[in-house]
């Protein structure tokens, strides 16, 4: 499936695997892309990019790699 945003390409997905260090991530709304997700919402951070304690905080599982 390909989706023109990320609001659209998480809404209703299981998980997130980031694989880039793009800075978009960094700007995204993520409590809304976690409140349109499966529950419970899983994110897998293999450039540790983005801010763990937040996501965890907020209701993610959060995964980064070397953790």
């Amino acid at each position: 499936t390909v989706a023109s945003d990320p609001y659209e390409a998480t809404n209703s997905a299981h998980a997130i695997a980031l694989l880039t260090e793009w800075d978009e991530f960094t700007t995204y709304d993520w409590k809304r892309i976690k409140d349109s997700m499966m529950k419970p919402p899983f994110i897998f951070d293999g450039r540790k990019l983005l801010d763990g304690n937040y996501l965890r905080k907020i209701g993610f599982k959060y995964y980064a790699i070397g953790e």
